[in-house]
């Protein structure tokens, strides 16, 4: 008996087993790159203040990781919109690769060793403002708009779990072993990386997408459009109002414990896992959460409960462990929520930019928010800064969503439901 295989059902099959295929091997990939890049960082940091003794030096190796992605991430992005993405994240995979071995290797012939780690960790931040665009418009291309929150969720989970996993051990390896095991490390991660991503495959024909064209069960299409325009711009600005949140909250929140609290230096650790856990959680059951609340919703009521808690942290060092695990929860889902909005409106010929240019904006806006806040804490008190920030983020949350809601009234995307199966 010869069985006809469904014409029309076909092609939708087929770009699902290979979506799922890119989302196995893109998730490890990123959960590798993020541990050695934690690696890099701290080993980095704690060379470099044993060399100089002094933390404007450490500051200056995180300026450095800076200024090349602000400068380059939106140039690189439109690079990426023309040239083979899978190809660019390789090459940027090779070259952080290479760069990465080379500190070690400078080290071993007696290079000074600041200069060394500057220069290595500049021409890192410019090829991860190459992989960064490349990566993106990678997932866009090959992983289907219906399976892009189940994606971001699960990659979200990875990276900070590597993230996580190795800031807490980085010092105590640099103890035990030296700082050159670990960016040798840091160097295999890529290769590794790089592997995952050129196991993709090429790039598949385009085939229609019927979780796009599709309306969903309100009666709205899944992309949100303006006018046949999509709103690209508000949802990027929504999208690295996380940014500012990450950087000002980082570097007021050593203060913050140190200055004001006066603890130790281990609730800083504490904190950080508290933190870490929260939003590993959050990523976690994002599924859940979106199904019970839509896209846009979700990306603001989930910034709302951050900020709200974030608010309340400088009133006692007990809240403030009390409430950080809740407030990363809250911005995990806001996060993941904005950048699958973000992501399903990008054209695919075009993502490759508009993520180059969220980079660099949210970077810029991160570091102006850092620089302005750091000096209301040192002149009205560190509690001042907090609030500060919360009254940044909120207004540009608000903001985005006053002028997002009229034109999505007539658009609202139905609640995203995730497939309970492991992709």
């Amino acid at each position: 008996m010869t069985t006809t295989l469904d014409p029309a059902k076909a092609p939708d099959a087929s770009a699902e087993r290979k979506s799922r295929r890119a989302e196995r091997l893109l998730i490890p990939a990123g959960f590798l790159t993020t541990a050695g890049n934690a690696f890099q960082i701290t080993a980095a940091a704690i060379l470099v203040f044993r060399a100089e003794n002094t933390t404007l030096s450490v500051g200056w190796l995180f300026i450095a990781v800076s200024i090349p992605q602000v400068a380059l991430a939106f140039l690189f992005g439109k690079l990426v919109d023309r040239v083979d993405r899978r190809r660019l994240s390789v090459v940027a995979d090779l070259v952080s690769a290479v760069t990465a071995f080379a500190l070690p290797v400078w080290l071993w012939i007696g290079g000074p060793t600041s200069l060394g780690s500057y220069l290595a960790n500049l021409l890192l931040a410019v090829s991860a403002a190459l992989f960064m665009p490349a990566s993106n418009a990678f997932v866009k291309e090959r992983v289907l708009d219906a399976r892009l929150g189940k994606f971001n969720s699960h990659f979200e989970v990875a990276t900070n779990t590597g993230m996580l996993m190795a800031s807490s051990t980085a010092g105590f390896l640099v103890v035990w072993f030296g700082p050159t095991p670990l960016f040798v490390f840091n160097s295999l991660t890529f290769v590794a990386s790089g592997l995952l991503t050129w196991l993709c495959g090429p790039k598949p024909p385009a085939v229609p997408n019927p979780a796009v064209e599709q309306e969903a069960g309100d009666g709205a299409p899944a992309r949100p459009v303006v006018n046949g325009r999509p709103p690209i711009k508000r949802l990027a600005l929504l999208f690295t109002s996380g940014n500012a949140n990450l950087m000002v909250s980082n570097t007021i929140l050593t203060a913050l414990i140190l200055d004001t609290f006066h603890q130790g230096a281990w609730m800083i650790g504490v904190v950080d896992a508290l933190a870490g856990a929260g939003f590993i959680a959050g990523a976690a059951c994002y599924g859940w959460v979106s199904e019970r609340i839509s896209g846009l919703r979700l990306a603001v009521l989930g910034t709302l409960g951050c900020m709200t808690m974030v608010a309340l942290e400088p009133t006692h060092y007990g809240v403030l462990m009390a409430v950080i695990p809740v407030a990363a929860f809250c911005f995990a889902n806001g996060r993941i929520a904005a950048r699958t909005l973000l992501m399903r409106a990008s054209p695919e010929d075009r993502v490759g930019r508009i993520f180059g240019g969220a980079q660099a904006f949210g970077l810029a806006l991160g570091i102006a928010a850092t620089v302005a806040l750091s000096s209301v804490a040192d002149r009205y008190g560190v509690p001042w800064a907090f609030w500060g920030l919360v009254a940044l983020v909120v207004a540009i949350v608000l903001g985005t969503y006053v002028s997002l809601a009229r034109p999505l009234a007539r658009l609202q995307r139905a609640p995203e439901v995730l497939e309970a199966t492991a992709a």
